[in-house]
């Protein structure tokens, strides 16, 4: 039975070639697409994943824009109020220095002040020794006239130093006429010289 069987289906599987072969052959050759096929399968696949990711890509950015937003407002409000900048400044000259070159400078001052004096002083010495020469040594006349003339400034000493300051003013004065004089006269003289080559 075996070999009946394996000859039956034998005879079955030639028949089904032979079928296969008349229907190649009725159809026209077909082009085989399977490697273009599996490169669509491929890429629909891709574009499932991409499309897939899209959501989270267009989705909001909510906590970068929390964050600008909060970067903004400290800007804000350091812009409306900017810190307080404390100038410090440190000097160079500590007190000491100071206290000493302000000590220097009373010290030339009053060194100064101390000559001035002193030469001041010398003078007055120097014109009452001048004074009390004349009295000793001039004679009679002259010596009444300092007598009265010293009477004069005890007896009223303002209206003394008035008549010596405006008597001082006026030889003053007439020394400048005098000059002015003398200078004009000195020009006319120069007018008579320049006429007499002209002439």
């Amino acid at each position: 039975m075996n070999e009946l069987l394996l000859n039956t289906i034998v005879d079955k599987l030639n028949i089904i070639e032979q079928t296969i072969t008349q229907l190649n052959n009725i159809t026209p050759q077909m082009p085989d697409h399977s490697g273009d096929i599996k490169k669509l399968t491929t890429q629909i696949s891709e574009v499932k994943t991409a499309i897939s990711c899209m959501p989270e890509l267009l989705k909001f950015p909510v906590v970068a824009v929390d964050r600008l937003i909060k970067n903004i407002e400290q800007n804000n409000s350091l812009l409306k109020n900017p810190p307080a900048k404390e100038v410090r400044h440190y000097h160079h000259i500590t007190a000491p220095i100071v206290v000493a070159g302000v000590l220097f400078l009373l010290l030339v001052l009053c060194t100064a002040w101390l000559y001035s004096s002193r030469s001041t002083l010398n003078e007055y010495q120097a014109a009452d020794f001048k004074y009390r020469f004349m009295k000793m040594q001039a004679d009679k006349g002259l010596r009444a006239f300092i007598v009265s003339t010293d009477s004069l400034y005890n007896s009223n000493m303002p209206a003394f130093q008035d008549i010596v300051i405006k008597w001082e003013a006026e030889r003053q004065r007439v020394a400048a006429l005098l000059l002015e004089a003398q200078e004009k006269e000195q020009e006319a003289n120069q007018l008579r010289e320049k006429a007499g080559r002209s002439k």
